[in-house]
């Protein structure tokens, strides 16, 4: 073993990687927690994954600041999607990918994209984003502490992602030039 190598600041060095590392693998499970929630219909159980004092911000949908209000943020959430097809029967389902986390201390951030398919009786939208996240460790547990949501597009599924020819690009008869 080379004689350079001090044992004592090795170790010091690894228990801090391997810290770091748990610390990652516990911010995706948290991150991952709250679609599942969505997804199984728990939205009565998604504040208990936030701060005291978190701030959530879903833009046009509205935003909270605390664990209670966001608590009756999303479960009046539904109500709030479901505003415009009040009879119609709602599904919700979310998936979150690329989630990419950067530890600083007992604080982090994190950045991820999500898909989301709103289905109601008769009608779906695709929905994608961005979630930008800053989380805090609370008592040795993650927890976000804001919520930003950036949407990038919501779609009726029947259209799908097919780019309309605007009216100065279709001759008189309709048909794209």
């Amino acid at each position: 073993m080379p004689e350079d190598i001090d044992l004592a600041d090795l170790t010091k060095a690894l228990a801090e990687r391997v810290r770091v590392l748990e610390d990652v693998h516990e911010l995706n499970r948290l991150r991952a927690e709250l679609p599942r929630r969505l997804n199984e219909g728990h939205w009565d159980r998604i504040a208990e994954l936030f701060s005291t004092t978190a701030h959530l911000d879903y833009a046009h949908l509205g935003q909270a600041t605390g664990r209670d209000a966001i608590h009756a943020y999303f479960t009046g959430l539904p109500g709030l999607i479901q505003q415009d097809k009040p009879e119609s029967q709602l599904l919700v389902k979310q998936f979150v990918h690329g989630h990419e986390v950067e530890v600083l201390g007992d604080g982090a951030t994190g950045v991820s994209f999500f898909e989301e398919r709103v289905v109601f009786d008769e009608e779906s939208a695709m929905v994608a984003g961005k979630f930008a996240d800053t989380y805090v460790r609370e008592d040795g547990r993650w927890l976000f502490s804001r919520v930003e949501l950036s949407l990038y597009w919501v779609l009726p599924h029947h259209e799908g992602l097919v780019r309309k020819p605007s009216a100065a690009a279709a001759d008189p008869s309709g048909r794209p030039a």
